[in-house]
């Protein structure tokens, strides 16, 4: 896989409940980059740093995604990659508590054009699940 833009998405009450020192240590290692309501998001694009960060979350309990019948089922986080070639076999599904909605793909001359805002225009659109 070749990626460019890495999220990992988690909710607050998780990290309050797994994370050392809960939201202020989560705060204080800088691991969000933004957040809306219920979730927190953290974003890279060092595909070895993320790799990292999932193996200390693992580490601290927050459970792992698990793959079954060719499907990677993601449960106390989940891993979005933007502008990416996968070469992989698998299909992914998100956690429960998050709705991923794909927005149709745009290119950037037709964002423009339609009058869009394309930092707005991401290609996926997720909230959290109620």
């Amino acid at each position: 896989m070749i990626s460019k833009f890495e999220s990992l998405f988690t909710t607050k009450d998780l990290v309050r409940s797994k994370y050392p020192n809960g939201w202020v240590g989560w705060l204080n290692d800088k691991m969000s980059d933004e957040d809306d309501g219920c979730l927190t998001r953290f974003t890279t694009m060092v595909g070895r740093h993320m790799h990292h960060l999932v193996e200390k979350l693992i580490s601290y309990g927050f459970k792992p995604p698990i793959l079954k019948n060719n499907k990677i089922h993601f449960y106390d986080f989940y891993l979005n990659v933007y502008e990416y070639r996968d070469y992989s076999k698998y299909v992914t599904t998100g956690s429960s508590w998050l709705q991923a909605n794909s927005q149709p793909k745009k290119s950037i001359k037709d964002i423009v054009d339609l009058g869009l805002n394309y930092y707005d225009f991401n290609g996926t659109y997720f909230s959290l699940c109620k």
